[in-house]
């Protein structure tokens, strides 16, 4: 998986995971600014359907997320993963995906194996998916959109609930944007990330 690494020496990671059409480039910027301390690995999504680079693949345009794809190629995210952990020497891991990478992140959470001490889920859906997995009050940042017509906010809600049930410790904050971050969701972010 093409990925690109940033050492900023710290003992802690962020796993970037873009949204549709992006690719390891498009969240180092937001890293950066909000987590400036922490390393950054960007991955780029293996999949490009209709145009667009996903971390799954979809049947027709209009579809967000092919549930069993994406559940299928979850093991092989984690080897990539665990793989660059051992090359880079990442220390803990906490994860952030923005919109199809939100996606893939959450049926990580919920179908893979633990490997993230923290995740950050910006304008997700809910992944109905079967799990038994505890998630072990595992702190989980939600963000959405009032806005947002490409992933309604009524699908971050449902996963909130979902990641709740599996014993997540969600925090869910509600912007009154549409899909794409503004200022203002920026420094909450940079301000989350000082608390934590």
């Amino acid at each position: 998986m093409f990925h690109k690494y940033i050492n900023n020496g710290s003992d802690k990671t962020l796993v970037l995971f873009h949204g549709t059409g992006g690719d390891e480039n498009s969240l180092l910027q937001l890293a950066k600014d909000a987590a400036p301390h922490m390393n950054h690995l960007a991955l780029r999504g293996e999949v490009v359907t209709f145009g667009q680079r996903r971390f799954s693949t979809v049947q027709d345009e209009s579809q967000i997320i092919d549930l069993e794809d994406m559940i299928a190629r979850i093991p092989g995210i984690q080897r990539i993963i665990e793989i660059l952990q051992v090359r880079y020497n990442m220390g803990e891991l906490w994860g952030l995906g923005f919109s199809n990478g939100a996606n893939a992140l959450a049926t990580l959470l919920l179908k893979g194996k633990p490997m993230f001490k923290k995740a950050l889920l910006f304008r997700p859906i809910d992944v109905e998916v079967e799990s038994n997995v505890n998630l072990n009050q595992m702190e989980i940042l939600i963000h959405s959109g009032i806005k947002d017509d490409i992933t309604p906010q009524k699908y971050a809600y449902l996963l909130e609930t979902r990641l709740i049930n599996h014993n997540g410790n969600v925090t869910h904050k509600s912007f009154d944007v549409d899909h794409w971050m503004r200022k203002n969701e920026l420094e909450a972010l940079k301000q989350w990330f000082q608390e934590h």
